[in-house]
């Protein structure tokens, strides 16, 4: 499951704060920003629809390539964001396509394309919270196949 730092994200979820949580050694950890409920409920908003859905799942792909594509940047944040939204609205795909309409012989295809997407991008994910190079074009061809059999499936 992608998410950096989930027990303080939950934490964090408890006490309703967005603050980033400090790393145990009392350090500012800059991306272990838990997703707020407002930000689940608005992504939800924008996604409601299958096309909208993928659209947003190829901006979180552009957001993340364009966070890391100098390795792991000096704040993170905006790329774990990205990464951490992605994830939850790949979760969701194949319900949003099943709510959107989308034939129920092209629904598998959903669920197997946006699975292997979560893999890909949390692959990314870890190497960033290595602190490794995310090493975004190693996984940028297959993302960009995946995304676009999504595509066809929402025409």
């Amino acid at each position: 499951v992608a998410g950096c730092g989930q027990p303080k994200q939950d934490q964090a979820a408890k006490t309703g704060s967005a603050k980033p949580a400090a790393e145990d050694k009392g350090g500012y950890n800059p991306h272990d920003v838990p997703i707020t409920e407002e930000q689940k409920s608005e992504l939800r908003k924008q996604t409601a629809k299958f096309p909208d859905a993928v659209a947003k799942v190829k901006e979180f792909r552009n957001a993340t390539e364009t966070e890391t594509k100098n390795g792991i940047p000096q704040n993170p944040h905006n790329a774990h964001q990205a990464l951490d939204k992605a994830d939850l609205l790949l979760q969701w795909l194949p319900g949003i396509a099943r709510d959107s309409g989308v034939p129920a012989e092209q629904l598998e295809t959903v669920t197997t394309t946006a699975n292997d997407l979560r893999t890909l991008f949390e692959q990314v994910h870890q190497n960033i919270d290595n602190k490794k190079d995310p090493n975004f074009a190693g996984v940028a061809a297959e993302i960009d196949q995946k995304i676009s059999q999504l595509e066809k499936v929402s025409k």
